[in-house]
């Protein structure tokens, strides 16, 4: 009965040594540091699909029906479409940024509950597998391209506007100001998300949930990280500078990797979720779409990104705004994800537990 957490506990130290490994490699620029961070990752993801495989035999259905389900399949998924894309390409910080996400997944998703149950009548049918797992891995992909915009924002935000990066003319000053608000702005967004979190659960005790863990070991250690880095930031901002080249990937790949991600993404995202979804919404309460909040906030998301595309392929946009359109894409995702479930009501409740 303890094996399953237990390898999704062995993945978690898979990811983030190879966060570490990811990161010395970036900075000291050795390619053997860089292999065995693959290695840890691809680690990491046998040992969560091993979890996930044990978790649906013991259930007898896909580990695709609640929250703590949704988040580890999500970093799984996340973890193997990061190898995937960096497979010929070595991007060492994305797929330190990529393991953060995984790790941060499965922490988030370990604080519900955790426990099999079976089935309730609307979710025992095969369509359990094509829309839930199809959209996950679309998210997946939304995921990596998040953390590729990231990256650039970073990059935009730390480079001399007199040496700009190959490729792109000096940021504006709004530019730098987006790109100021995504570096600084969305660790604070995330701070304050798990605070009303913790908030949440200690208003809801529940054996398998304990907010205390959430405030002592992810609250508490990100504002520390993010006020220091902040400082830092600020501080060795012109040393900085100099040295982004050798550490974050030129922006121009960055950019180029942020939308193959979501050429990949959007297609799965858009049948899982939205055509898979309706026809099986027509099989289980006899209509094709009813603007349910998750319904409502999963075309949502297919704007955001349908904007990307469309500013990207006819508008020939890149750079900063379609990073802060990627940026948006993925928030909004997340709260289709996770925010509707917890502050929504409607026929996907069922979810929230």
């Amino acid at each position: 009965m303890n094996v399953e957490p237990t390898l999704f506990v062995l993945a978690m130290l898979s990811y983030l040594a190879g966060f570490i490994c990811h990161s010395l490699s970036a900075s000291l620029a050795r390619a053997s540091l860089y292999d065995w961070g693959r290695r840890a990752v691809w680690a990491g993801a046998l040992l969560a699909t091993g979890g996930l495989l044990l978790r649906w035999n013991e259930a007898g259905h896909p580990p695709l029906s609640n929250m703590y389900e949704s988040m580890v399949s999500l970093s799984t998924f996340l973890a193997w479409v990061t190898l995937l894309f960096t497979r010929s390409t070595p991007i060492p910080l994305a797929e330190a940024g990529a393991g953060v996400v995984a790790v941060l997944m499965i922490g988030i998703g370990s604080l519900f509950a955790r426990d099999t149950r079976p089935l309730i009548p609307a979710l025992q049918s095969y369509w359990l597998h094509l829309h839930v797992s199809i959209a996950f891995l679309g998210e997946a992909a939304f995921a990596l391209s998040f953390v590729l915009s990231y990256l650039f924002c970073l990059r935009r935000f730390l480079e001399d506007p007199a040496s700009p990066s190959p490729g792109f003319p000096p940021a504006t000053a709004t530019e730098r100001l987006a790109c100021t608000g995504i570096v600084f702005g969305l660790p604070g967004l995330f701070l304050l998300s798990m605070a009303g979190l913790a908030w949440r659960l200690a208003s809801q005790p529940h054996p398998d949930r304990d907010a205390t863990t959430l405030v002592v070991w992810v609250i508490l250690p990100l504002a520390v990280t993010l006020a220091a880095l902040v400082a830092a930031a600020f501080h060795f901002r012109g040393a900085v500078g100099k040295a982004i080249e050798r550490w974050l990937p030129p922006a121009d790949l960055l950019d180029d990797f942020t939308y193959r991600a979501i050429a990949l993404g959007f297609p799965l995202f858009t049948v899982g979720a939205l055509i898979f979804g309706m026809v099986w919404a027509n099989k289980a309460w006899g209509r094709y779409w009813g603007w349910d909040p998750k319904e409502t906030w999963a075309l949502i998301t297919f704007l955001v990104y349908s904007i990307y595309l469309h500013v990207r392929l006819t508008r020939g946009w890149q750079g900063t705004w379609t990073a802060v359109l990627s940026v948006l894409g993925f928030l909004v995702t997340m709260f289709t994800l996770f925010g509707v479930n917890l502050l929504l009501s409607g026929l996907h409740s069922y979810a929230t537990f």
